[in-house]
């Protein structure tokens, strides 16, 4: 489920206006076999995964149907994404224990691959928050999906131009180095005639690009 943000009056500092969030859990009343949601556990601006009032959001996409849904009280439901419907598993997640890291990471694949359309994976891309880039590119390479390589090629110029050391370009580069195509192949040759002072990783990438 993803959800967008349609008010918030300052009650919550960490959402933000016409923003989509990933919802993880929920719960909602059912009357008269209709749901009316009362809370949307969600990952919001800080990538904080916590429980938020469902009047603060409005559904834009529901089309995921992998949610374990519990009656919890007489008319009142609990869903949660089946990666992570286990007991205990908040508690274990915040405690960063087990296997809840990688559960949540599965479900939170599992949400942006069947929810999330092409041109927000674009604006995630093209955005300041690179550890969300970082996790669309990765996906994305799991399924082999060139859509992006433009864009990708686009950033890599602009942030190889404007080098500075805290900008990690490695899963851009892994990204690109996934698809033997002529744009690839010449921002490959640019960036190593140019001599753009990289990292060994980028380096490496790029080799290993053109010896196999």
């Amino acid at each position: 489920m993803r959800v967008k943000c349609v008010e918030n009056k300052k009650k919550f500092p960490y959402i933000t206006l016409n923003t989509i969030y990933t919802v993880y859990e929920g719960e909602f009343l059912l009357v008269d076999n209709k749901k009316y949601y009362s809370m949307f556990r969600i990952e919001d601006d800080y990538a904080s995964v916590i429980p938020y009032d469902a009047e603060c959001f409005e559904i834009i996409s529901d089309k995921n149907t992998n949610y374990v849904e519990k009656k919890i009280a007489e008319g009142k439901y609990k869903f949660t994404h089946k990666y992570i419907s286990y007991d205990f598993f908040w508690s274990m997640f915040y405690g960063e224990a087990g296997t809840s890291l990688d559960d949540f990471w599965k479900a939170k694949k599992d949400i942006y691959m069947l929810e999330m359309c092409k041109e927000e994976m674009c604006r995630i891309i093209n955005g300041e928050n690179e550890d969300e880039r970082d996790f669309i590119l990765n996906m994305s390479i799991e399924a082999n999906d060139d859509y992006f390589i433009d864009d990708v090629i686009k950033i890599c110029r602009k942030q190889l131009k404007e080098w500075s050391t805290n900008k990690n370009l490695e899963t851009l580069f892994l990204y690109l180095s996934n698809f033997k195509y002529e744009s690839v192949n010449e921002f490959f040759i640019e960036y190593l005639s140019v001599g753009v002072k990289g990292t060994e990783k980028l380096d490496k990438i790029i080799n290993d690009y053109f010896n196999n």
